[in-house]
């Protein structure tokens, strides 16, 4: 009988009822009640979809839980609770196979195994896949007949009408005047040459301050946003009688588990005529599109903003400097002089009690660079190093060289696995075909993706099977080389020139040290303080940390041999140097780890960042 009993409950949406928390919570202790089970912890995730899983918090914590070991039933509502997605929940269920942990449910009454969780979670994704399908052509239907598929935007309020059933009509809006006048100032206002950032000042400190979309202060990007993308008071079709929608499409990215937007080809957007919701006449469209791509033309042109399109940093800093008091970006403001862009724009900020920036501080480009790169100290990129990194890399090659073996095991069972999995669908396939079932068409795209791992995992045990003759090749750094290449690397980086792409890869490497400058008032009012923080920060802290503590190891050693001596603890010369061979041999040994340390950071193994001031 078990003894070690977790529960897990989630629900989805924030629309959906809290007690919905409870509801699983009460059936899972009454569940495990009757089998006389004891539930000793209960983990939960409100809110959130089931189609995530590094940013629940609720299962992450369930699963670390897990694996300090001491449980031995995992027990949920129903398999979805735990996922709605196929990798995740084939992953959650090895990790618990792993720690020797079962999951059951509540819903069937017993615990799950591979084939079910598999093929629940091909349903659930299955249904996930068509909901998304089914909405998304439903928006666009709604836009056809002149309904919003979103939120309302600034210049509109929800209208109320009713369809015959007295339920209300979803999607229509009209006209607020009160906010429609501060459109048509806006975009008059942009047309006689006025930037949005003075328009956002303006609206703020009027008497009484307009309320901006959302009952947010006003801030420039809302009043710009993006042109193509629609985005932005500015940007708005709506304004003219033109309801768009489907310009953009949002995937969710593996790794962060973000949505992430990709523009649609213009022949996928669906447009809805209203003109009965037009607030701009065509002429002032007209005057605003062509005072923006104006704009666009000038800035294109200039020294400053030549190479955005490339989105390439044309300074060595470019996007890496931060205000230290508001948290906002510090940028070139004029003559090569950084300053807080919040507070040129006069922003109200929210930790500063809607208050301006007082950070007033600036710097020339040519003191900041100077001042970072003079931090990269001379023993990071000193000969001595060499040592280090060309002794790390040929032990990397010669384990690499002794796992090959492994690999190939390690592939074998992958491929095994996989072909089981193969096996273990199409049978499922078959069964629905001779059952007269519907086919369905996640079953069909998952044999698809194991083929693929299939064939990839075949023609890579293939590459494995090649044996390599011959000695292993020894890598050998060349120390004069190399100091040369660190002086080249540096005088590059203070030239300040990104035009060439080999003068690019010296940048990048230096942004990759230096992962954010913050620029804050200094104590004496004079130059600004300066702090980095990054993988540089966490190099210098570990050297400064290892000096500290050889220079006491010495102090101490030191004292502890005049404590001998008047003693008359040696008996003779040897003793005495036998004493200081194994205090040199020790010392040795932990100045090695520093510097394998050194060189994982070096190499980018992914430090945590750490803050160093100049």
């Amino acid at each position: 009988m078990p003894n070690n009993v977790i529960f897990y409950a989630r629900y989805s949406s924030d629309l959906q009822d809290e007690q919905s928390i409870e509801t699983q919570v009460a059936l899972g202790r009454a569940f495990a009640d009757e089998r006389g089970w004891q539930i000793v912890e209960v983990f939960e995730d409100k809110a959130i979809s089931g189609t995530r899983l590094k940013t629940r918090p609720g299962i992450q914590a369930m699963l670390r839980r897990i694996k300090r070991g001491g449980i031995d039933l995992l027990l949920c509502m129903s398999v979805d609770r735990i996922s709605r997605d196929m990798e995740h929940s084939s992953g959650i269920l090895k990790q618990l196979r792993h720690h020797g942990v079962e999951l059951w449910t509540v819903q069937n009454k017993a615990p799950v195994n591979d084939m079910e969780l598999g093929l629940r979670s091909i349903i659930n994704h299955d249904m996930i896949e068509q909901t998304r399908y089914k909405t998304r052509e439903g928006m666009k239907t709604s836009v056809r007949k002149g309904k919003a598929a979103g939120g309302i935007a600034y210049g509109y309020r929800m209208k109320l009408e009713h369809d015959d059933k007295f339920n209300r009509i979803a999607g229509l809006r009209e006209v607020d005047e009160e906010q429609a006048e501060i459109v048509r100032w806006i975009f008059g206002q942009y047309a006689i040459g006025r930037s949005p950032s003075d328009l956002a000042i303006e609206l703020n400190n009027r008497v009484p301050p307009v309320p901006g979309p959302r009952g947010l202060m006003w801030r420039d990007t809302a009043i710009r946003g993006h042109r193509d993308r629609g985005t932005g008071i500015l940007n708005n079709e709506t304004y003219v009688g033109r309801l768009v929608f489907n310009r953009r499409q949002f995937r969710k990215n593996p790794e962060t588990e973000q949505r992430e937007a990709r523009m649609n080809d213009k022949s996928e957007w669906v447009v809805g005529e209203v003109p009965e919701l037009r607030i701009i006449n065509d002429e002032l469209w007209s005057k605003v599109k062509k005072r923006q791509l104006e704009v666009e033309a000038s800035f294109a042109h200039t020294t400053t903003n030549r190479l955005n399109r490339a989105h390439r940093a044309q300074y060595l800093f470019s996007g890496l400097l931060e205000c230290g008091v508001c948290g906002g970006p510090y940028a070139v403001m004029a003559k090569n002089r950084y300053g807080c862009t919040n507070r040129q724009k006069k922003l109200p900020i929210a930790h500063l009690g809607v208050g301006v920036c007082p950070n007033s501080k600036t710097i020339s480009r040519a003191e900041l660079e100077t001042r970072v790169l003079d931090a990269i100290p001379a023993n990071l990129l000193s000969v001595e190093s060499t040592t280090s990194i060309q002794d790390e890399i040929n032990k990397q090659l010669s384990t690499a060289r002794k796992t090959g073996e492994r690999d190939k095991e390690r592939l074998a069972g992958t491929l095994l696995d996989v072909t089981r999995k193969q096996e273990l669908v199409a049978n499922q396939v078959a069964e629905r075909l001779m059952a007269g079932q519907l086919q369905i068409a996640a079953f069909d795209r998952l044999l698809e993706d194991l083929q693929k791992q299939r064939n990839e995992l075949e023609a890579e045990l293939g590459r494995t099977a090649i044996k390599r003759t011959g000695p292993p090749k020894i890598f050998v750094i060349n120390p004069s080389m190399y100091q040369m290449a660190i002086a080249a690397l540096t005088a590059v980086a203070r030239t300040g020139n990104t035009e060439h792409d080999e003068v690019q890869r010296h940048f990048n490497f230096i942004r990759e040290l230096v992962q954010k400058v913050l620029v804050s008032p200094s104590a004496d009012g004079k130059s600004p303080d300066l702090t980095i923080v990054g993988r540089l920060a966490s190099i210098l802290a570990s050297m400064q940390a290892f000096h500290d503590y050889s220079a006491g190891s010495r102090e101490q050693h030191k004292n502890e041999f005049a404590r001998r001596v008047r003693a008359s603890a040696f008996n003779n010369i040897n003793e005495k140097l036998e004493f200081q061979n194994r205090f040199h041999a020790v010392l040795a040994e932990e100045e090695a780890d520093w510097k394998r340390l050194q060189v994982s950071v070096v190499a980018g193994a992914g430090f945590e960042p750490a803050a160093f001031r100049l």
